[in-house]
């Protein structure tokens, strides 16, 4: 007997986030949810290069049995003995520079391809959750029975019941929700609500490529990042390398914030291909002779700009009846690879959320509303750590974001701080795993939605 729809659902965007979610939601539903997933291009695809999977999103690829798939294109196979995992190095001088802090960590992170993860979940996108291309969209509208409509840039239109955003940095999603809420705002405490629709400019350009392994090892036999994760820190400037592909390839990121970008107005696409001489001149004369190395046209051979924005303390992810997920909810600069990991853990909970037998349309709204609850306060915190800990890398602040108290950065003092400053930034990777996090969701389900014992409306009562 085919099973009643609970309510219809509609997924807007196709990237990691969102074809997790629809992960999630296969594996723990009863066939009984109709989900449609909108993608705003003609196929599935990411935009970027590598990506790390810490402790928390790996099990939770495990949960959805997509560990083994996965462990066919990491650089390394997941363990979980105490290693170094990254080493640091300051690299703004033109002498060899030294390694002054390695971080030890017991889990990850496990780096792979940006492309090849999102092709593993696409392979494993059920057949009967309906799929739908060139559809970016452009705003919704809900109407007097709840159900909401959607409508997109190319002029058509679709009707769902519940909404999720996931549809990246320049949500479309959240900049309806945000602009509706401060029409509907009744208080002048609350008429700043708009400000949320747009993400920030950080004021750092990130030049992203992919470096052949094969090449550096050609130029510069040896050489340490052919298998070794390394930041190497500098005045205003950081450089990310780690192995992808397994090792095939190096992801290579250069940052360089801008005087004063912070907040301003950026000017232009968030992402541009450019030469790679404006890449490789940041780094090319003043900077160690193993990022010179690197740092040449023999191995840098294409380069895009990014101008990396954030969203920063969103005070609610849901709506009525829209929720926030991913990039469109917290998205956040990539000091620490948490963007997608965070994605990951959204997906799992509110995935669970909606898939749980007990939440139905009558109550999807509070049900959303345990979903921001559980999530918020942690993917919020995790946007302004990372912020922090990029602002440390090129010594702007003192580790805690305070100040350094006449102390040089980049002395031996300075480089004893934020060896500190770096293990405590860390230190989330080992927290509790999302497993933990989704028992306390389910508790609130249960208490406050599913058992409808209390008349408060579907008042959520936090745990804190």
């Amino acid at each position: 007997m085919e099973a009643k729809t609970r309510f219809r659902l509609a997924i807007c965007g196709g990237g990691i986030g969102g074809l997790t979610l629809a992960a999630v939601i296969h594996k723990y539903y009863k066939d009984d949810i109709q989900v449609d997933l909108y993608e705003a291009k003609d196929k599935f695809s990411e935009i970027g290069a590598g990506i790390s999977l810490w402790r928390g999103p790996w099990s939770i690829m495990q949960l959805l049995g997509l560990d083994k798939a996965l462990e066919g294109i990491i650089a390394g196979p997941p363990e979980e003995t105490p290693r170094v995992r990254f080493s640091f190095r300051r690299g703004d001088q033109v002498d060899e520079s030294y390694t002054f802090h390695e971080a030890i960590m017991t889990h990850g992170p496990i780096t792979m391809h940006r492309t090849d993860m999102l092709n593993i979940l696409v392979d494993n996108l059920p057949s009967n959750f309906r799929t739908h291309f060139n559809k970016r969209l452009s705003s919704y509208s809900e109407d007097s029975s709840g159900a909401i409509n959607l409508f997109f840039s190319d002029g058509s239109c679709a009707e769902a019941d519940v909404l999720v955003g996931a549809d990246g940095i320049n949500s479309a999603t959240r900049k309806a929700m945000y602009l509706s809420l401060e029409n509907a705002a009744e208080s002048e405490d609350s008429k700043h609500l708009a400000s949320f629709a747009e993400a920030r400019w950080t004021g750092t350009y990130a030049y992203r490529t992919i470096v052949d392994t094969k090449l550096l090892l050609e130029k510069a036999p040896g050489h340490r990042l052919a298998s070794t994760p390394v930041i190497y820190l500098g005045k205003d400037k950081h450089i990310v390398s780690f192995p992808i592909s397994r090792g095939q390839s190096l992801n290579l990121i250069g940052f360089v914030t801008v005087a004063e970008g912070e907040g301003a107005e950026h000017e232009g696409p968030f992402v541009k291909e450019v030469a790679v001489d404006e890449m490789i001149e940041n780094y090319n004369s003043t900077w160690e002779p193993e990022i010179r190395q690197l740092m040449s046209v023999q191995c840098v051979k294409r380069s895009s700009r990014w101008a990396i924005h954030h969203v920063r303390n969103l005070p609610q992810y849901a709506s009525g009846r829209v929720v926030l997920m991913g990039d469109a909810a917290h998205g956040m600069t990539t000091h620490l690879g948490a963007g997608a990991a965070q994605a990951i853990e959204d997906a799992f909970i509110l995935g669970r959320i909606l898939a749980h037998e007990r939440t139905n349309v009558e109550n999807i709204e509070a049900a959303l509303k345990v979903y921001d609850n559980v999530r918020r306060p942690i993917a919020n915190a995790m946007v302004e750590r990372s912020w922090n800990t990029g602002l440390l890398y090129e010594f702007s602040v003192a580790p805690g974001g305070g100040s350094w108290s006449g102390v040089e950065p980049s002395s031996a003092e300075g480089l004893r701080m934020i060896a500190g400053g770096i293990d405590d930034a860390w230190s989330w990777q080992s927290s509790d795993l999302p497993q933990d996090d989704w028992l306390r969701a389910e508790e609130q389900l249960l208490r406050h939605i599913c058992s409808q014992a209390s008349t408060d409306g579907g008042a959520i009562v936090t745990d804190n």
